[in-house]
C-alpha cells in the first residue's frame, strides 16, 4: 500500500509517498480502507518535532512511528480477533495510526458509524478538531443553555466546528472573529455577529461573554479576561506555535498561572480521544446539527504542500487527503 512516510523531522521535504507492507493486524484493531484522511496542526507538529516537550513520546532525534496523519474516514476492511461491534464492509470514521495511507489501523473505540448522508471528506474532517471543540466548549468552558459565546477563529478547523457547536448546546448568542472573506461562512454556521480581526473589531470589542474561546492565539489573554462576565470562562485552544520547548502551550500555560491570581477562569484544553464523544459528534452530523466545511481536497502525493498550507495558517474549515 502506499503511504506518507518520514524519517527524520523537518520541513514538507522530509514527506514522502512510500510503497509499505502491512504488518499483522492487533487483535484489538481494526484495519480500514482509507477513503480520506485530513490534516491538523497535530501532523506538523508531529512533521517538524515541535515544540521540544512532545519528544518524550514521538522520539527524540527521529520519529519513532514512521507514518503520520490521525483523522480517517473509511471502510473496515479486516477485523481483529478481540473487536466487536464492526464488520467488514462498514463505513466509519474516527482516529487511526498512520490515516495518511492507502490502509491504517484503528482501535475499535475509537471509530465510529459514518451517517449514510455525510461523505467519507466529510467525516474525515471531524474527529480531532470536532472532539477539541466540544470539550473546549462542554467541559471546560463548562457550556450551558443560554450562555453567550465569543469565538476567536471561528472559521478554521476548530473554530468552524466550535460556532455549530455552541448553537447545538443552546448558546444563546454567538460572536465569531475571522477575516472579511470568512464572514459569509461564519454567519452560515450559526453565528449571530462576525467581527474582521484584520479591521481591528475585535480590539474594539467591549460585549462580555459567558464563554471566550480562543482559537487564533493572536489575543492577549489580560484582554480576554476582560471579555467575560463574572464567572465567565477563558478557554484557550491555540497560539503561537513557534517555541521550541513548549510552543502554544507556552501561552496556554502562562494564562493558567495567571488567572490563580485572579478571579476570572483562563483554562486550557488539550482533546481527549474517546468513543462516547466521537458517537455525540456522529449523531450531531446525522441531525444535521454539524456539517464539515472542506477547504479543498488533494490526493496522498499533494500532501506535503497541503500540511505546509495548514501550518501557515488561515486555512477555512479542513483540508482532506483523498488517497
Amino acid at each position: 500500500m502506499r503511504a506518507i512516510r518520514r524519517t527524520r523531522y523537518g520541513g514538507p521535504e522530509v514527506l514522502t509517498v512510500e510503497e509499505t507492507v502491512e504488518a499483522p493486524l492487533e487483535p484489538d484493531r481494526v484495519r480500514l480502507s482509507v477513503r480520506a484522511a485530513s490534516l491538523n496542526p497535530f501532523e506538523w507538529h508531529h512533521q517538524r518535532g515541535l515544540p521540544l516537550l512532545m519528544r518524550p513520546s514521538s522520539g527524540w532525534r527521529a520519529p519513532r512511528d514512521r507514518g503520520l496523519g490521525v483523522d480517517v474516514a473509511g471502510v473496515v476492511a479486516e477485523v481483529g480477533d478481540e473487536v466487536e461491534g464492526f464488520a467488514v464492509g462498514d463505513e466509519v470514521f474516527g482516529i487511526a495510526r498512520g490515516a495518511l495511507a492507502e490502509r491504517a489501523d484503528a482501535r475499535a473505540e475509537l471509530l465510529a458509524i459514518k451517517p449514510p448522508a455525510t461523505t467519507f471528506e466529510e467525516a474525515a474532517a471531524v474527529p480531532l478538531a470536532g472532539l477539541t471543540a466540544l470539550q473546549a466548549l462542554r467541559d471546560q468552558g463548562r457550556m450551558r443553555e443560554g450562555f453567550s459565546v465569543l469565538v476567536l477563529g471561528a472559521s478554521g478547523g476548530v473554530g468552524h466546528y466550535a460556532v455549530q457547536l455552541a448553537r447545538s448546546l443552546g448558546a444563546s448568542r454567538i460572536v465569531g472573529s475571522c477575516s472579511a472573506r470568512n464572514r459569509d461562512l461564519v454567519l452560515s454556521l450559526g453565528a449571530d455577529t462576525v467581527l474582521d480581526y484584520a479591521r481591528g473589531e475585535v480590539e474594539a470589542l467591549e460585549e462580555r461573554f459567558d464563554v471566550v474561546l480562543d482559537i487564533a492565539g493572536g489575543a492577549p489573554v489580560s484582554f480576554l479576561r476582560r471579555r467575560i462576565v463574572p464567572g465567565g470562562r477563558v478557554v484557550l485552544v491555540g497560539g503561537p506555535g513557534d517555541g521550541l520547548l513548549l510552543g502554544p502551550a507556552a501561552r496556554i500555560f502562562g494564562g493558567l498561572l495567571a488567572s490563580r491570581m485572579r478571579p476570572e477562569h483562563v483554562v486550557g484544553v488539550n482533546a481527549r480521544v474517546n468513543g462516547p464523544d466521537l458517537h455525540a459528534l456522529a449523531a450531531l452530523l446525522t441531525s444535521g446539527e454539524l456539517r464539515s466545511v472542506l477547504h479543498r481536497r488533494v490526493p496522498l502525493e499533494e500532501t506535503a504542500q497541503a500540511l505546509a498550507e495548514v501550518e501557515a495558517g488561515h486555512v477555512p474549515g479542513k483540508i482532506v487527503v483523498v488517497p
